[in-house]
C-alpha cells in the first residue's frame, strides 16, 4: 500500500509538487499522466527516496524510511545513464551482485527484454530503445512487488512497445504493482486501475478505471480543462 499525505517539494521558489496526497490500496497498473514540467519525475524521485521531501509524509507498506521503502521498490528512472564504456552485461551483473540474486535470474531478465545478444555491447553504443529495456530489466532484478517506471516507451520503437506491453500485463497478473508515468498514453494496450492526473505539481484529478468510463478520454479532457 502507497500513501501519500500533504507531500511538497520546492526547487528554490518553484513548487515542483505542492501538498499531493493520494492512496493506492491494491495491486495492479496506475498511472501518473501530466506535461512535461507537471511533477511527475519529481513526484517518483520522492517516493524512491532519491529526494528528500520538504514537508508531507510518505509511506509504502507502513515504511515511512527513505532507504528502506527504497528497498521495496524495482526503479527506472528517466533519464537512464550509467559508466558509458560499461558493456549490458556488466552493468547487469553490478546490480545482480547488490540485489544478490542468481545469474540465471539475470540473464532471464535480459532475455525476456530482448537484449541478451547485445549483451557485450558498450553502455555509450545502444539506442535510446535498447537503453530504456536495459533500465527496465534492472528494475525486475530481485522480483520486486513494486515496479517505479517513469516514462517507459519514451524511446522504444514498435517492437519495443509491443514487448513492454506484453511484460506490463504478466506482472499485473501475478500482482504486481506498477508505477507508470507516462504522456504517450496511446502506446499503453494495458487496462489501468487509476490515472493520478498532475499539472504544475498539483494533482488535478483522480480518474479510475470503470466500465462506464472512457479513461483516456476523461483523462484528456482533464488535461485541456487547465490549460
Amino acid at each position: 500500500m502507497l500513501k501519500i499525505n500533504n507531500l511538497t517539494k520546492r526547487f528554490g521558489n518553484f513548487g515542483a509538487v505542492n501538498h499531493l496526497s493520494l492512496e493506492v490500496s491494491q495491486p495492479g497498473l496506475y498511472l501518473f499522466v501530466g506535461d512535461n514540467g507537471s511533477g511527475k519525475t519529481t513526484l517518483f524521485n520522492l517516493v524512491a527516496g532519491l529526494i528528500n521531501t520538504d514537508d508531507g509524509e510518505i509511506s509504502l507498506n507502513n515504511i515511512t524510511d527513505a532507504d528502506l521503502r527504497r528497498k521495496q521498490l524495482g526503479i527506472s528512472a528517466e533519464p537512464f545513464t550509467t559508466e558509458p564504456s560499461l558493456t549490458i552485461l556488466e552493468i547487469a551483473e553490478i546490480i545482480r551482485q547488490i540485489k544478490h540474486v542468481s545469474s540465471a535470474e539475470m540473464k532471464q531478465l535480459l532475455k525476456q527484454w530482448e537484449i541478451w545478444s547485445a549483451r557485450e555491447k558498450p553502455f555509450k553504443a545502444l539506442s535510446t530503445g535498447m537503453k530504456k529495456r536495459l533500465s527496465l530489466a534492472l528494475s525486475m532484478i530481485g522480483d520486486p512487488e513494486y515496479l517505479m517506471w517513469d516514462e517507459p516507451f519514451n524511446g522504444l520503437d514498435p517492437l519495443g512497445i509491443k514487448l513492454l506491453n506484453e511484460i506490463i500485463l504478466n506482472l499485473t497478473r501475478q500482482g504486481k504493482t506498477i508505477f507508470l508515468s507516462t504522456h504517450l498514453l496511446n502506446e499503453l494496450n494495458v487496462h489501468a486501475n487509476t490515472c493520478f492526473v498532475m499539472k504544475n505539481g498539483n494533482l488535478i484529478g483522480t480518474v479510475h478505471n470503470e466500465p462506464a468510463t472512457d479513461f483516456n478520454k476523461t483523462i484528456l479532457n482533464l488535461l485541456k480543462a487547465t490549460t
